[in-house]
């Protein structure tokens, strides 16, 4: 892979929010006493929209949330996913992303093992399917064009690619399912590059960046391991050269 690593030391937030075009989200038990059982309304289709999850074994959902001129965060109700959760944070990074063009907003469901895909409109969220992760405890996702791919934690843990259809539909793509760097390592975020061309994780317990091909079918290969910079890699993103900025839990340092 062509891009630069440069790697910030930076604290791990304890909350990260989904709004339009971006995709910082992990699950937050903070934000439930804000949270209403409602169904979603109102225009939320538009920048103002942030999203989160509510992670809850009884029954996961969406914890949509209108944002004011001022930065103010008002709820605006919770939308079912359809599956469950884990009841505890995800230790992750990009648990709800959405798609470039804003019209889909994807979710890990950890307790059931599945990924729900919803429509975003003027009149809020539908959910449009549910599928399963391709492993167990998925804890976040990557969206580039129609192809998505979910970082599974559980067992020895992977990485999954599907198709995503006009409908919302997920379809596994063949060849797509590839390991960890090993067992047990502490996945915690998957991302592709600019160009889609490439996907990255992050593996806090290895300190370790895993790096996989993607041909042009979405089908990744690898990985092909770099050492961290610092200790515990977590979150990242990449710059406009397409340079990977990681943020490292450990040390806050910079390094």
């Amino acid at each position: 892979m062509n891009s630069r690593i440069a790697v910030l030391a930076l604290a791990a937030a304890a909350l990260a929010a989904c709004e339009q075009n971006r995709s910082l989200t992990s699950p937050a038990a903070a934000l439930l006493q804000a949270q209403r059982d409602a169904q979603v309304t109102g225009d939320l289709a538009g920048p103002g929209a942030v999203y989160t999850l509510t992670n809850q074994v009884a029954g996961n959902a969406v914890a949509v949330f209108t944002r004011g001129a001022d930065g103010r965060l008002t709820s605006a109700g919770t939308v079912a996913t359809g599956g469950t959760g884990t009841g505890a944070g995800l230790g992750s990074q990009g648990a709800v992303v959405l798609s470039d063009d804003g019209r889909r907003l994807f979710a890990v469901n950890a307790g059931s093992n599945d990924v729900s895909v919803f429509t975003v409109g003027a009149a809020g969220l539908s959910l449009a399917s549910r599928t399963s992760s391709g492993g167990t405890l998925p804890i976040s996702l990557t969206v580039h064009g129609n192809e998505l791919y979910v970082l599974n934690a559980g067992g020895s843990g992977n990485i999954s690619g599907f198709t995503v259809d006009n409908s919302g539909g997920l379809t596994p793509i063949a060849g797509s399912t590839q390991p960890l760097s090993g067992s047990n390592v502490g996945p915690a975020q998957v991302s592709f590059s600019p160009d889609g061309r490439h996907l990255v994780v992050t593996e806090k317990t290895t300190n370790l960046l895993d790096v996989y091909s993607v041909d042009a079918n979405g089908s990744a290969s690898g990985p092909t391991t770099t050492p961290s910079a610092g200790g515990t890699p977590f979150g990242f993103a990449f710059g406009h050269r397409s340079d990977l900025f990681v943020s490292e839990a450990a040390g806050s340092a910079s390094s």
